[in-house]
């Protein structure tokens, strides 16, 4: 950004009888105020991004596989660590039953300590 001309400086314009530069100088000025709160509108809205992010990994908590996330004393989840880690994005995982866990999104699969491999009795049939 150029150097800018101050208020005393467009004063002593005026009052020369320079209109012309002074209106050229007030233009200038107008200009960087709309580039100044641009930049402003972007930073605000960068802050905001970082702050929910932050808050957000100070509920996340890690417990393999997966993630859960937690508010006071209630636990919710699981949800994807490939997401997670990856995008920043809690994407709930699906299924648990005989520990196995699947996310619709990354197509992850995940084994908790609760899983067990199907048996295969005799007949052919799985069982849990």
């Amino acid at each position: 950004m150029a150097i800018l001309p101050n208020y005393k400086d467009i004063v002593d314009l005026v009052k020369k009888g320079s209109t012309l530069e002074a209106q050229e100088k007030i233009l200038e000025l107008r200009e960087a105020a709309m580039e100044v709160q641009e930049e402003n509108l972007s930073l605000r809205s960068r802050v905001k991004e970082l702050e929910e992010l932050l808050s957000l990994k100070q509920q996340v908590q890690w417990e393999k596989p997966y993630y859960w996330t937690m508010q006071g004393d209630i636990k919710d989840g699981p949800f994807c660590q490939t997401c997670f880690d990856n995008d920043k994005k809690l994407v709930r995982l699906q299924g648990g039953k005989i520990g196995k866990w699947i996310c619709h999104t990354c197509k992850g699969t995940f084994f908790d300590d609760t899983y067990r491999s199907p048996q295969i009795n005799r007949s052919g049939v799985n069982r849990f």
